[in-house]
């Protein structure tokens, strides 16, 4: 989905940090009933990688979780997560005990969201460059995002790619080859942690917004953010983020 310019989300910090940067929300969190374009979105990517973008372990806890939460949000009951997942904008996982049960990604960022099933959180992002004190903080993380007197948390991800789908599927990385700002996009992950009442079970939102960069560089404080954000990056996440091309694009509009 485009970002409109009134909820425009702009999480870029100086210096880069894969840290949990998670926020406790202060408003009950609603899953938003989905739209014709993001279900067309959503069946177009599931019958070009559905067995990459979907997956679960069938088990009487997933189907209870299911039913949790298509009575909380008030959809029709859903038998998979996928059948959750073309219900509504976001996209979906399921985590029991820190591990997760049931995924559908339509809009998966540069991983096979099926190969997560069964893995915990220290297991999913073990990967990631530069993560000791995420990884360090995972136990903690899994338990506490999945306690229900604790509520629901947010954090929101970002970075810059030329592929301006919302999915970034692995077998897209390179077949895009940007030469300016123009072929470039701001991309946002909004994640959101929602308890499911028994302090084992968790529901794991995403919502992914793409912006032109371009309509951002006019902004010279966002700017000169996202360069010195960059510039803290290491070669190691620059590599992971398939950000070394894009740096050198970025440096040379100055």
């Amino acid at each position: 989905m485009k970002n409109s310019r009134e909820d425009f989300i702009f999480p870029v910090k100086v210096p880069y940090s894969t840290a949990p940067d998670i926020v406790k929300l202060k408003d009950e969190f609603n899953l938003t009933s989905i739209s014709d374009e993001v279900l067309t979105f959503k069946l177009e990517e599931l019958n070009k990688f559905h067995d990459d973008l979907t997956n679960e372990i069938t088990s009487d806890e997933l189907l209870c979780s299911l039913k949790i939460i298509s009575e909380k949000y008030n959809l029709p009951d859903a038998k998979t997560i996928e059948d959750l997942a073309k219900c509504v904008q976001d996209d979906l996982a399921i985590l029991s005990f820190g591990k997760v049960i049931a995924i559908c990604f339509c809009a998966p960022s540069g991983f096979i969201p099926s190969k997560v099933v069964g893995k915990s959180f220290f297991e999913i992002h073990h990967p990631i460059p530069d993560s000791e004190l995420l990884l360090k903080m995972s136990d903690k993380l899994s338990s506490m995002l999945s306690d229900i007197s604790r509520g629901s948390y947010r954090r929101h991800i970002w970075t810059i790619t030329a592929n301006p789908s919302m999915s970034q599927h692995p077998s897209m990385k390179d077949k895009f080859h940007p030469k300016s700002i123009s072929d470039l996009y701001f991309r946002t992950e909004t994640q959101t942690t929602v308890p499911l009442g028994d302090n084992v079970h968790m529901l794991f939102s995403v919502k992914v917004e793409m912006t032109p960069l371009k309509d951002i560089w006019m902004d010279s404080v966002k700017k000169n953010t996202i360069l010195e954000s960059i510039d803290t990056m290491s070669e190691a996440m620059l590599e992971y983020k398939n950000l070394r091309i894009i740096k050198s694009i970025l440096k040379q509009e100055l």
